[in-house]
C-alpha cells in the first residue's frame, strides 16, 4: 500500500495566517500613527504662559530686530495718527525707520531716528532732520519699543487670561498663537484714546526658536469706544544694526 504525504493541520495553518494578518494590521496602524504625528508637528504645543515667557526672554536677549507695522481702522478726521511703518530696533534704546502718519487727513511717510530720549524726524515738506517731541504727535518715544520693562516684550509678561488658540504659518514658518488681554495703559509708543480699557493681544510665537514673530493689538487706540488694530511683525533677530543720531538742521 502506497504511503501518502501527511496532510497539514488545517486549524494550525489557519491560526498562523490569522496571526500574520493581525501583525500586519498592527504594524500598519503604528506606521499611520507615526506619520500622523510627523504631519501635525509632533510634540504638543507648550502652554500659553511658557510660550509668552520664552518669547519675552528671547526678544530681550536679541541685540536687534527688524519691524514692520500695519494697522486697520486707525485713521481719524483730525489730529495725528500713526498707521504703519518699517525699520530697525537696536538694543538698548534705538530705533530707525519710516513711519506712516496721517496729519489732519493727509498721509505722509516720516523718517524717524530715536536714541534714548532724543527723537529726530524728517518731517513732510522738509529735507533735514529736526529734533521733535513725539508726544506732540500723540505718540510715545519710539525707542521704548525694545525696552524690556516698558516696551513690546513687557506686554507678554503683563498678559492675563492667556490661551493657545491655534497655529498658522507666517512666511512659511509654523507658529503658535496665544490670545490674551493686556492693560491699555501698558501699550508702548501707540496712541490710546482710552487707556483704562483693556486691549486684546494675539502673539504669534515660533515654538522652536522662541522668537516673537508677530503681535496684533486691538483696542480703542484712536477713538474711545472704537476698536483699531495694530500689527507689528518682527524678523531678522540679532543682525548687525548700527543706529546713530542724524545731524539736526
Amino acid at each position: 500500500m502506497q504511503n501518502r504525504p501527511a496532510r497539514p493541520d488545517t486549524a494550525c495553518s489557519g491560526r498562523a495566517v490569522l496571526r500574520t494578518r493581525v501583525a500586519a494590521v498592527v504594524a500598519g496602524a503604528a506606521l499611520l500613527t507615526s506619520l500622523g504625528a510627523g504631519c501635525s508637528g509632533g510634540a504638543k504645543p507648550a502652554d500659553a504662559q511658557s510660550l509668552l515667557s520664552s518669547a519675552k526672554a528671547t526678544l530681550d536677549s536679541a541685540s536687534s530686530a527688524h519691524f514692520t507695522l500695519s494697522s486697520a481702522n486707525a485713521t481719524t478726521s483730525g489730529g495725528t495718527t500713526i498707521t504703519g511703518g518699517e525699520g530697525d530696533l537696536q538694543r538698548p534704546d534705538k530705533l530707525k525707520g519710516s513711519l506712516n502718519v496721517v496729519v489732519h487727513g493727509v498721509t505722509a511717510s516720516v523718517q524717524v531716528v530715536a536714541v534714548g530720549n532724543q527723537v529726530y524726524a524728517e518731517l513732510p515738506f522738509t529735507t533735514k532732520f529736526s529734533k521733535i517731541d513725539p508726544s506732540a504727535f500723540g505718540l510715545g518715544n519710539p525707542s521704548q519699543l525694545i525696552d524690556p520693562s516698558q516696551g513690546l516684550s513687557s506686554l507678554l509678561s503683563s498678559a492675563t487670561g492667556a490661551n493657545v488658540t491655534g497655529q498658522q504659518r507666517i512666511n512659511g514658518e509654523l507658529v503658535d498663537e496665544v490670545s490674551a488681554t493686556i492693560p491699555g495703559a501698558s501699550v508702548p509708543v501707540l496712541p490710546d484714546a482710552n487707556p483704562s480699557a483693556p486691549v486684546q493681544l494675539v502673539a504669534a510665537i515660533d515654538p522652536s526658536s522662541h522668537q516673537l514673530r508677530r503681535v496684533t493689538l486691538t483696542g480703542p487706540f484712536v477713538k474711545a469706544g472704537v476698536s483699531s488694530t495694530f500689527t507689528l511683525t518682527l524678523t531678522s533677530y540679532g543682525e548687525d544694526v548700527q543706529i546713530t543720531l542724524p545731524s539736526a538742521s
